[in-house]
């Protein structure tokens, strides 16, 4: 994962993803968290604090929206607004501090609450509940992929005989795969054949130290391609594309064969911040479309291609937003703004 000294200067810097002009962005009932200006702050510290306390108030109820309806319809969406309202009670409480300054002093608005209608809507809770796999399998025949468990969905995409996919859930009859060109989708299970497992590798002997994915992190140096056993899950392991000695994980999701899979959360934190990623991983390694948390608020969203940083990134810090394209964990194309 490229989140060391650099990326979490970036995360830091730049800040997080804009909707696609051509997907449609929702919001939960009281849309982004508004903040307080005191011309004078030092005559207004308890009503400054109070003020603070409602609006982390107010981030805690703008989990879901104003209808039902709506909730039915986007259910996907009420998980990113639980996260996102955590986040808005986190930036708020930061604010806290500025009721203790004299002169002049804003608290700044949350604008981090939205909800993009895609497949990861779909994913969060669009269906039945999604298991986590994690499952080499080819398909029958030629088949379409779904943008959700059901022939009611969008069809995104297809499989030729005996292509080989990667299976990270199931729904149902529905198996959720890695696509082929990125992000999610959904094929009928009918349609799948398990593979034979592979043994051309030579396989470690009982009790080996090199048992389970290798090369381990623990003493590799700054920038290492190595896996990295999880804090809170010992014997289980995520990938790290490029690693730094002061990083610990945790990881919110399932483990199989000794690594991360399926839809979760990875917690990193290092010497100087920390970092929340939501997404789904594919043998240890990121795949699809992730949401990266700074501690400060701001926010990256883009796709990976296992494990690899690949395709169009954006980062918000508050009102500022830019851009950068990367190919398989390379820069394509610098900065600009969004």
């Amino acid at each position: 994962m490229r989140i060391g000294r650099v990326c979490l200067a970036a995360l830091l810097a730049a800040a997080a993803l804009m909707p696609a002009a051509s997907a449609k962005e929702l919001k939960p009932k009281f849309g982004n968290i508004d903040g307080v200006y005191y011309s004078d702050v030092s005559g207004n510290r308890e009503a400054c604090r109070q003020a603070i306390r409602n609006k982390i108030a107010l981030c805690r109820q703008n989990t879901s929206f104003e209808s039902n309806t709506r909730n039915r319809q986007y259910a996907g969406c009420l998980r990113i607004f639980r996260r996102q309202a955590e986040s808005c009670a986190t930036h708020f409480r930061h604010q806290m501090s500025k009721c203790d300054l004299s002169g002049a002093a804003r608290i700044a608005d949350f604008t981090g609450f939205s909800c993009e209608v895609t497949k990861t809507v779909v994913e969060d809770g669009g269906g039945p509940d999604i298991a986590p796999l994690d499952e080499r399998m080819r398909a029958r025949t030629g088949s379409n992929l779904r943008a959700g468990p059901g022939t009611n969905h969008r069809v995104v995409g297809s499989l030729r005989t005996g292509q080989e996919v990667q299976v990270t859930g199931r729904a149902g009859d529905w198996l959720r795969i890695a696509a082929p060109g990125g992000g999610a989708a959904f094929v009928h299970g009918s349609l799948m054949a398990a593979m034979a497992e592979r043994r051309q590798e030579p396989q470690p002997q009982r009790g080996s130290p090199a048992a389970g994915p290798s090369p381990k992190c623990a003493g590799m140096s700054g920038g290492a391609k190595c896996w990295l056993e999880l804090a809170n899950k010992p014997g289980c392991y995520f990938f790290e594309i490029r690693y730094h000695p002061s990083k610990t994980a945790t990881w919110s999701g399932a483990c199989a064969g000794g690594v991360a899979v399926g839809r979760g959360t990875v917690g990193w934190k290092l010497s100087d911040g920390s970092i929340q990623g939501t997404g789904t991983l594919v043998r240890g390694k990121q795949h699809g479309k992730w949401v990266l948390r700074a501690s400060n608020g701001s926010v990256a969203q883009g796709p990976f291609v296992n494990g690899k940083w690949h395709g169009r990134w954006v980062y918000r810090t508050g009102a500022r937003c830019s851009t950068v394209r990367y190919s398989h964990d390379k820069i394509a194309s610098k900065f600009t703004r969004c």
